[in-house]
């Protein structure tokens, strides 16, 4: 797998050409060579998942996903992001293949390890079934070491294990309805990601945002809508279309706790935050005893790194790295990046009072990682975490409650 040659790995990628694609056309149209070879190395379901990013161009008077389109029936918002425009999901793969091809005729020599990651995970994706089954670890590592900007798309849905196909008619369906959240979710659309252009006011993501999380608030009525999801589903649409959007987020809901996170009682989000406190406390003793001095309790710092993934407390780059990895290992890794964060803040925090620390944490953590993503990474890999103990923590938080 690893020792096929980057010539041969960048032809078979660059020799396929996107020629257009329209959602009420019939497919991606390519060269039939290039078909053949996707069709033939390919497993299916990457192939559906490539062929559904390049729908793209779509009239949307006929789509009812677009902006165009929130039903009468489901219009309560009062039409605030109905203006009609011609949402185009990136062209994903267009710009791997050109990017690919750019690079084998013009990388320098020292980039050699940045294009070996390229063709690990080309070939990775192409052996997807397969390596998923028999090397699980491997895989680990090397969501660990980044994966490519332009495989992520792919690679979001294949870890979570997301099937767009079991989707499509829960999520057509969630479009003809409206929702009791429809309101509150148009007035917290402008506070998510407002600094970027895709999200500006009757930019093209403020439509795909309401329309996921209105979906999956019809979806799971119990759970409805909380505000941190808006930020995970708009890291989503940076990456993929609406419907991946939502099979994806439906996945974290149901696979990675976050449903119980965001269920209204929150009891979930109470036991992250105890089961935190309590690694504070064994692995830094001396911070745990100024935050419980200054009354600075876990949950005035630590409840959006859980609920939102650390999208509103890191860059938005960095967010997207620890997505890759709680995505290969789970929610022990958010405490992983929760305890780094802590150690590497440690002597600061212990020198401020309590509005000091919640403006440290509000700004200058951000700051401290802007220009150097891997600093949070080497500590989190090294920060020491005992499973077993983190269970009986469970059961005596369960204990205390009851």
């Amino acid at each position: 797998l690893l020792n096929e040659s980057l010539s041969s790995a960048s032809e078979s990628f660059a020799s396929t050409t996107i020629v257009g694609v329209r959602e009420t056309g019939a497919a991606c149209a390519v060269n039939s060579s290039a078909e053949t070879e996707l069709n033939g190395k390919v497993p299916e379901p990457v192939v559906s998942i490539l062929m559904k990013m390049e729908q793209m161009n779509t009239s949307n008077e006929l789509d009812s996903r677009s902006i165009a389109s929130i039903r009468t029936g489901s219009s309560s918002s009062g039409g605030a992001l109905t203006d009609s425009f011609s949402p185009r999901h990136f062209c994903f793969i267009v710009s791997f293949f050109l990017s690919n091809k750019s690079r084998e005729n013009s990388v320098p020599v020292d980039d050699d390890e940045d294009l070996d990651l390229w063709t690990i995970w080309g070939n990775l994706i192409k052996n997807w079934e397969v390596e998923i089954r028999k090397r699980p670890n491997y895989i680990k590592e090397l969501v660990r070491r980044g994966i490519p900007q332009h495989f992520r798309t792919i690679a979001w849905q294949l870890l979570s294990d997301a099937n767009v196909s079991t989707v499509h008619d829960i999520y057509a369906d969630c479009m003809r309805r409206s929702s009791p959240y429809e309101k509150v979710i148009l007035r917290d659309i402008p506070r998510t990601y407002p600094e970027l252009e895709f999200f500006k006011d009757n930019g093209r993501g403020q439509q795909a945002l309401f329309n996921v999380i209105k979906a999956y608030s019809i979806h799971d009525s119990e759970v409805g809508y909380c505000q941190g999801s808006a930020f995970i589903v708009g890291q989503l649409l940076l990456q993929m279309p609406e419907e991946e959007a939502f099979a994806v987020f439906i996945r974290l809901m149901e696979a990675y706790r976050l449903r119980e996170l965001f269920k209204p009682a929150m009891t979930e989000l109470g036991l992250c935050m105890f089961q935190l406190e309590c690694l504070v406390q064994e692995q830094m003793p001396d911070l745990c005893a100024h935050f419980n001095n200054m009354g600075f309790d876990t949950s005035m710092y630590a409840s959006s790194w859980f609920l939102a993934l650390f999208t509103t407390t890191l860059p938005l780059e960095l967010a997207n790295r620890i997505m890759d990895i709680f995505l290969a290992e789970g929610m022990e890794f958010i405490f992983r990046v929760a305890m780094a964060i802590l150690q590497q803040a440690r002597l600061d925090l212990l020198k401020l009072d309590m509005e000091g620390m919640l403006k440290y944490f509000q700004r200058e953590v951000r700051e401290r990682y802007e220009n150097d993503h891997e600093l949070l990474f080497v500590v989190a890999n090294k920060v020491t975490l005992n499973v077993k103990k983190m269970k009986k923590l469970v059961l005596l938080s369960f204990h205390s409650f009851s």
